[in-house]
């Protein structure tokens, strides 16, 4: 099933969330530490591979925000990605969102296809989709009653 937009956003948003309060806590905490921007710096790629890259190593493949949203990542045809790919995907979205000041975000936001798969740009540039794993009655009857009668009638089921 293909997860709605809100899905991917409350996600990326909770997986953001921890790295955003990690860097608060370095800025705030450390104003008179010597070395202080290595000191930072470090923290901050630590958090990264705690919050980010070290779940892509685990068994279940997901961040955080994507394992409470129930939400994946998976290859085009639906078999499981290799965690390289995951790692390699994940280091693209967040180096060019800040490479670009966030606005590699909103342009990837703005591209997201919700018809009859979940992909930004960062899954057309890895050849990957996100998938809807909650398969529950209630899921189903939210995500059908946003589909519009176009979307109904241009269905390829």
């Amino acid at each position: 099933m293909v997860p709605r937009f809100e899905k991917r956003v409350r996600a990326f948003a909770a997986d953001m969330s921890g790295l955003v309060i990690v860097v608060i806590i370095t800025a705030l905490g450390l104003s008179t530490v010597p070395y202080r921007e290595i000191i930072q710096i470090s923290v901050l790629i630590i958090t990264f591979f705690l919050l980010i890259i070290l779940p892509h190593l685990l068994k279940s493949k997901q961040t955080f925000g994507k394992r409470i949203q129930q939400i994946k990542v998976v290859n085009m045809d639906d078999t499981e990605c290799s965690r390289t790919k995951l790692i390699l995907r994940e280091i693209f979205k967040y180096s060019a969102s800040t490479l670009t000041f966030g606005l590699y975000l909103i342009i990837a936001f703005f591209t997201l296809t919700e018809n009859q798969v979940s992909r930004t740009l960062h899954d057309y540039i890895f050849k990957t989709k996100v998938i809807d794993l909650d398969n529950s009655p209630h899921n189903k009857r939210v995500n059908e009653a946003i589909r519009t009668k176009t979307m109904k009638d241009t269905d390829l089921n």
